[in-house]
């Protein structure tokens, strides 16, 4: 191999590293927005981070779609309207194809309500689409782990 050829394939390396790095940070990006739309919901907004027929799997089922994603968050909202404030770790991100971008971590929340504050924990699983610098989610499982009100607390056996 020449020293042209070395120096070419070097350089296509290279661009492909950082176009991958560029990617899963666009990911962990949209998690973030993710989780501070979550702290002021509008479910549309919520909504517009998903691609058209990308999917919210909760135990509640997965809904397919923006329309169903807003009308879940609308729901959700009506049935637990505390103030929460929302916490994304540190994600575990990795590219498995060209613009796809597997993201999973850990998050938690703070909750306050008129006579109760609340906290939660547990995982967020996301498969992203990125795009000239831009992500949506083609799917996000969530998985709450804790959800309690600080009277209750966590108490062990539970």
């Amino acid at each position: 191999m020449s020293t042209e050829s070395r120096l070419q394939a070097t350089v296509e390396h290279l661009i492909d590293r950082v176009t991958t790095l560029e990617s899963e940070r666009t990911a962990a990006g949209l998690m973030h927005r993710y989780a501070a739309l979550l702290d002021a919901p509008v479910p549309e907004n919520l909504a517009l981070l998903f691609t058209d027929d990308g999917a919210l799997v909760t135990r509640r089922g997965t809904f397919r779609g923006r329309d169903e994603v807003a009308a879940f968050f609308r729901e959700a909202r009506g049935t637990d309207s505390s103030e929460k404030r929302h916490f994304v770790c540190q994600p575990d991100i990795r590219s498995t194809a060209t613009n796809l971008v597997q993201l999973d971590c850990y998050f938690g929340y703070t909750a306050r309500a008129t006579r109760e504050s609340g906290l939660g924990w547990g995982t967020y699983s996301a498969v992203i689409r990125t795009d000239a610098g831009d992500a949506l989610f083609e799917s996000l499982a969530i998985d709450v782990h804790v959800g309690t009100d600080l009277s209750s607390g966590w108490p062990s056996g539970h």
